[in-house]
Parts: C-alpha cells; structure tokens; sequence
C-alpha cells in the first residue's frame, strides 16, 4: 500500500504546476472549552465529488524541525494519512463524515490549552478542475469550573462568604450577587496560579440576613461569554445575634452589677457607722466600769481598813474574856 508524507504533498506546490482556482477565507475565531470537543470549519462550496480529494489541516504557529507546519490532520485518497501527524493530536483528531459535500471540518476532542492557536485548512481538488481552498482559523482555548462556596466564620452580626474557582483560563472575573441579582461590595479578589499555569481565585464577601438569604458567585469570561455560577442559601442560625440587643443586654446588666455595688457600699458604710458608734459606747461604758472599779476597790480598802481596826479591839477583849473563864473555872476545880 502506497503511502503519501505530508511534505511531499505540499498543496501549494501542487496549485502551482497544475491550472487551478485559488481561494483563501480567514473564518471568525473559534472558542473551545478545555478537556471537551470542539469542530473547526472547513468547507467547500459547489463541491459535488470526493474523488482527488486531498485535505490538510496544520498549525501555522507552531513548525516542526525542518521549519513546516506542524500536521494536524492529513486526508488523501479518501483516507486518514497521518504518518506526518504531531505527536500531541494523535487520537484527538478526526474529518466530517460529510467529504462528498465539502465539508471538511475537523473535529479536536479533549482539547488542551496547548492547543490554543492558528489553525490552517487546505483543500485540493484535483478533479474535474483544479482547485485550492485555504480557511485560517485561530483557536481559542478557555477553562471553566463550577465555583464553591463556604462559610468563612461571622462579622459584625453578617456572615462571612467565601467563593473559589479553579481551573480558569485566561483569569476570570469574579462577583457576588444578591437574591435581586445586583452586584454586592465585596472584598478584592485573590488570584493565583497552579503548576499548569490555571487561575485560582477567591472572593470573600460579608452578608447580612435579609427575606431570602440566597446569595450567588458568578464567575466569567465575558470576552468570551462563558459563565458559571453558584448559589448559596444561608441558614438564619448561622447569622449572630442582633448586636444591638446584645449591647443593650450588657449596658442593663452592668447598670445593676453597678447598682449592687453601689446598693452594698452604701450600706456597708451605714453598718460601718453602726459599729463604730457601738464600739465608742463600749469604750465609754468600759472607761465607767474602770472608773467605778477603781473607786470601789479603793472604797472596799478603806472599809477593809477600819474592819481591820475593829476587829482587832474586839479580838483583844474576847482574849482576856477566855482567859478569865479558864482562871475561873480552875478555880472552881481546885476548891472541889
């Protein structure tokens, strides 16, 4: 089976040496989303036969190592011939199933973002007349993924939001909205990219309980009008407490913990007073009792005193008494 490289079939040199009609179109670019399919169109019109047909697609941008057009897709004799074919769209390639009709647009699955660039589609028909046919095609690559939110803790008595979207290309634009659809203030967004050269970013917004508590992050590419959005309801429990309330609540409780303090030093000071009045009627009473005690003492010695005295005069005459009744009684003894 014979086989036909790419190189040697250069089109152009073949619309040189033969008589032929050259036509060359330039098509709207074309915007592809990563990891899915994309067709790029390639047509003929008044094309009414296959036979002869010979069509390349390349990339323009991107040359091989002798300085060609890196070979995308290659057809002749009504068959694939991709000897020639770049390593990277090998598998991913493949022409309408509409040849007879002129259309040969090519499908790309599981597109890359190294895909990204100009495309080149050459047609030869050779029979009945000679005819070149050149569509340029730029290929736009973008990436898209469904945003996430989460709760990011509480502010005020609002509820802290926060949006991440990965995998974007080329960076995208970051909003959050209200139930109303409208725009809300939010904080700047942060950007950064992964190892593949995608965008992160991240989107922190504060929100307050309102009748819905649905809020959206809406992530786009509007050059290229792609969106994606994420809705997000939040629970009322999740909102804090009116701080209002809770400041009155603590003005009210501080205004009675004052008032019992003030309430219990009051009368802490009254008591005071009390027991110090008491303490000085003690000192009084107690300085009357010393007084008194002192003056009775000296009153129960000058009474000790003259006892003393009297006693004494009286013990000498109950002396001499006894001994007069002892005399006499011996007395009395004797003479018996």
């Amino acid at each position: 089976m014979k086989r036909y490289s790419s190189g040697s079939l250069g089109l152009i040199l073949l619309s040189l040496l033969l008589e032929t009609e050259t036509s060359h179109v330039v098509s709207d670019p074309v915007v592809a989303v990563a990891d899915e399919d994309v067709i790029l169109p390639c047509s003929l019109l008044n094309f009414t036969k296959s036979a002869g047909l010979v069509v390349k697609w390349s990339r323009s941008d991107l040359k091989d190592t002798s300085g060609k057009d890196k070979v995308v897709h290659f057809y002749r004799d009504a068959r694939d011939s991709n000897v020639d074919q770049d390593e990277s769209y090998r598998g991913r390639t493949s022409l309408f199933k509409e040849l007879k009709n002129g259309n040969v647009s090519l499908k790309l699955s599981r597109v890359k973002l190294s895909d990204e660039g100009n495309y080149m589609c050459y047609i030869l028909v050779q029979e009945p007349n000679s005819l070149v046919h050149e569509n340029v095609i730029q290929l736009i690559v973008v990436a898209v993924s469904k945003p996430v939110i989460s709760i990011n803790g509480t502010k005020g008595s609002g509820v802290v939001l926060k949006c991440e979207a990965k995998s974007w290309y080329p960076k995208p634009e970051m909003n959050w909205l209200d139930s109303e659809r409208q725009v809300l203030p939010a904080e700047s967004a942060e950007t950064h990219r992964d190892t593949e050269g995608l965008y992160i970013v991240r989107r922190h917004v504060t929100v307050n309980k309102n009748v819905t508590n649905t809020f959206t992050c809406r992530v786009q590419l509007q050059k290229f009008n792609f969106t994606r959005e994420t809705g997000y309801n939040v629970p009322d429990e999740m909102f804090p407490k009116d701080p209002w309330l809770w400041n009155a609540v603590a003005v009210l409780i501080t205004c009675v913990v004052v008032g019992l303090v003030g309430f219990m030093w009051i009368k802490h000071q009254k008591l005071r007073k009390k027991i110090d009045f008491a303490d000085q009627q003690i000192q009084e009473l107690t300085d009357e009792l010393d007084s008194s005690r002192i003056k009775s003492d000296k009153r129960i010695k000058e009474l000790t005193d003259e006892l003393g005295k009297c006693c004494g005069k009286e013990l000498v005459c109950l002396s001499l008494c006894v001994c007069l009744s002892i005399c006499l009684s011996f007395c009395v003894c004797v003479n018996t």
